[in-house]
């Protein structure tokens, strides 16, 4: 079905399924009772987890007496081909425990199948290339800690990952690290910290690998850029300007933060190391196609189909069991149908080809919902409103700035009060009955964060709510006036003297609400003199735009502002990478504006601040400035949930969407299991991946 029409017939059934639902309709959960297979696990059969456990509940490293593995590596053993499992794991293997499984230990064998609406842009992860989120990255990225189940902790602190432990020094200004013993990549050749180094200092810090995960300004405190210093094979020392900087633990995480390269494949290849090689040519040496992936990560990909399908195959050097000594993963493999939207994950729930989907675009709730009153292998829950929709006008004046006339623009979207005038042009109660008519869903919304974030505060908030008579009135001062008389104000003076304002709204295509608001907007922006034109963006389009800044405005639902001191720089200039609305120039060049300068300071004292109430009061001044300010445009905000086939394991029913982190993260990937009558036959047994030295 075409995308377009797809988006209306949905909009058309949200209207018809909701139009006669109260204001006071209570949410509706079905959660379908699971028949654990054991007694063992009954009592504590899909049990909810936030805010229950402690560290030790989660994650402990340590020796086991036994281990064991699934049957299909115990056969690759048995004829030689594969490495003894002592031999492939670590000597003190991460052990997650059972307290952090809502059902439990579980079984081997099966298939996860997911869908993914981004393409492979390549392998070089730690080069800031994609591999098509949706749950992918996660997969195949390991960092040093990691922060998605810290919604089940009730002191919720960053846990360990690839880095066992760590300790301050007495000054606070050192961070001595000790990373994981023996474990190996899938490839069987050693993690170690030459591995992490080189990440650090030849991708994030060499300002000639152009798109690096993060860059220098990610990791510089106090003006000093951090430096990072290896002890011996499995210590290394980080080294601050500042006394105990969390933020910086919070930039270790892999997940699109600090995703640690294998060494000992792209040292040789980096132009540092290879003088035959280019930047270029390096950022490219892994492309789609080029399979199997040497990963840190559960699973391993071994085939794609472009277009189609992504297949992964367990990691048969993956370095976690669980407390009985079985091997993660359980899973046998994972496959990911590729779609050209994330509306299709949704309908693969429904039609029981997919096993899990997102339910965070407002076009997909009637589906969810009304699935859940016809099939009876669907569970839906719901979370608080956590997620939001902003109008983001480019305010850099130099990024992307070709001409006389962008420089015109984005004089203009650096104005206050033109910010302020597309906020009063738009009808966000109308918005969100159209995209979802029913207030328990979706709301209009004025924040920095959205309502269900612990920061939120009414108080803080300026709303410039819907009034087109101030809107005009703006337009006016600001000098525009129809001069043609075809309804679009015109330039008045300089280089675009006598043309339309025009302003061209960019998203990605895979945001179909995105595409919905825009739509929206664009009576309710010409009702004020401006013309908008919508341009939806395919793959990663979108995102390459977004890295150089060139555009005018953008539709983006923010996803990680309910916890925002883990990500402050999606709040503001906190360092030259961010936000990513106001870039640097590639020379260097930006012009805060006196409120911004202000924005950074407070984003900037939250990176070192621990203290709860502290840390609290920045928040509540950050959301002050953001929303007096205008920064961006808040729209709307809705409620996410999870919608996932019930013959999935250990997905606790009350996990967040996203709060740290992305679901894949939240409920880690390598303990989801099914009990075996309800297995899918896997296919591809023959393709896992085994060393050279045992083929």
């Amino acid at each position: 079905m075409n995308k377009r029409v797809l988006t209306i017939f949905i909009i058309g059934m949200l209207i018809i399924v909701f139009s006669a639902c109260s204001n006071d309709e209570k949410i509706t959960e079905k959660v379908t009772k699971k028949t654990p297979p054991t007694a063992e696990v009954t009592a504590e059969a899909n049990r909810k987890l936030a805010g229950k456990l402690t560290l030790d509940q989660m994650y402990v490293y340590k020796s086991l007496s036994n281990y064991q593995q699934a049957p299909e590596l115990a056969g690759l053993v048995s004829k030689g081909e594969l490495a003894p499992l002592k031999e492939r794991l670590p000597k003190s293997p991460a052990v997650i425990q059972k307290e952090m499984m809502s059902d439990g230990i579980g079984e081997y064998g099966g298939v996860w199948r997911d869908t993914f609406a981004v393409p492979v842009e390549s392998w070089n992860w730690a080069a800031g290339h994609t591999q098509g989120y949706f749950g992918i990255n996660q997969i195949v990225q390991e960092g040093l800690v990691e922060l998605g189940p810290m919604w089940m902790m009730a002191k919720p602190q960053v846990l360990p990952r690839l880095a066992t432990d760590w300790e301050w020094s007495k000054d606070g200004k050192t961070l001595t690290m000790n990373l994981i013993k023996g474990a190996k990549w899938s490839d069987g050749q050693p993690f170690t910290a030459d591995d992490v180094l080189f990440t650090y200092n030849h991708m994030i810090l060499d300002p000639k690998v152009s798109r690096s995960i993060t860059s220098a300004t990610t990791w510089t405190f106090a003006g000093k850029v951090t430096e990072l210093e290896k002890v011996d094979d499995y210590t290394i020392k980080w080294h601050f300007g500042v006394a105990k900087p969390v933020a910086a633990l919070y930039n270790m995480v892999g997940n699109n933060k600090f995703a640690i390269a294998p060494a000992h494949i792209y040292k040789p290849q980096h132009p540092a190391f290879n003088s035959k090689m280019s930047y270029s040519e390096f950022e490219n040496i892994a492309p789609p196609t080029k399979l199997p992936v040497v990963t840190m990560g559960p699973y391993v990909p071994v085939e794609y189909r472009t277009g189609q399908m992504l297949i992964l195959t367990r990691n048969p050097y993956f370095w976690q069991v669980d407390e009985e000594g079985k091997q993660l993963p359980y899973f046998d493999e994972v496959w990911f149908t590729e779609a050209k939207s994330g509306e299709v994950r949704t309908l693969n729930l429904i039609n029981g080809s997919g096993d899990r989907t997102n339910i965070e675009n407002p076009s997909t709730f009637s589906m969810i919902k009304q699935a859940t009153l016809q099939k009876d292998y669907i569970d839906i829950n719901f979370g608080p409103f956590d997620s939001g929709y902003h109008v983001y006008v480019n305010m850099s004046k130099y990024a992307s700035v070709k001409t006389e006339k962008d420089k015109a623009k984005r004089n203009l979207f650096r104005n206050t009060e033109f910010r302020k005038a597309l906020s009063y042009a738009a009808n966000r109660e109308g918005i969100a009955k159209v995209l979802f008519p029913n207030p328990r869903f979706v709301q209009a919304w004025y924040g920095a964060y959205p309502s269900g974030s612990i920061y939120y505060n009414d108080e803080d908030v300026t709303a410039y709510k819907y009034n087109v008579a101030k809107a005009k009135e703006i337009i006016v001062k600001l000098g525009f006036k129809d001069t043609d008389g075809n309804g679009i104000v015109n330039w008045t003076e300089g280089v675009l003297t006598g043309e339309d304002l025009v302003i061209v709204a960019e998203m990605s295509a895979d945001q179909a609400a995105s595409i919905s608001i825009a739509e929206a907007l664009i009576p309710m922006y010409r009702e004020i003199g401006i013309k908008l034109v919508v341009k939806p963006l395919q793959g990663n389009v979108a995102n390459q735009k977004d890295m150089i800044g060139d555009y005018d405005l953008r539709i983006v639902r923010e996803d990680a502002r309910t916890v925002p001191d883990t990500k402050p720089e999606t709040l503001g200039p906190v360092n030259e990478s961010a936000p990513w609305w106001h870039l640097t120039s590639n020379d260097g060049k930006r012009d805060l504006l006196a409120w911004e300068e202000k924005l950074a300071d407070l984003l900037r004292q939250s990176q070192v601040t621990i203290d709860p109430d502290k840390k609290a009061e920045i928040f509540s001044k950050v959301q002050e400035i953001y929303t007096k300010n205008c920064y961006t445009i808040p729209l709307i905000e809705v409620r996410r949930g999870i919608g996932v086939n019930n013959r999935i394991r250990n997905i606790a029913p009350d996990t967040p969407t996203y709060q740290y982190d992305w679901t894949l993260s939240n409920f880690p990937l390598e303990i989801l299991w099914t009990p075996k009558a309800e297995q899918k036959t896997p296919q591809h047994h023959d393709k896992i991946v085994i060393p050279d030295s045992y083929k």
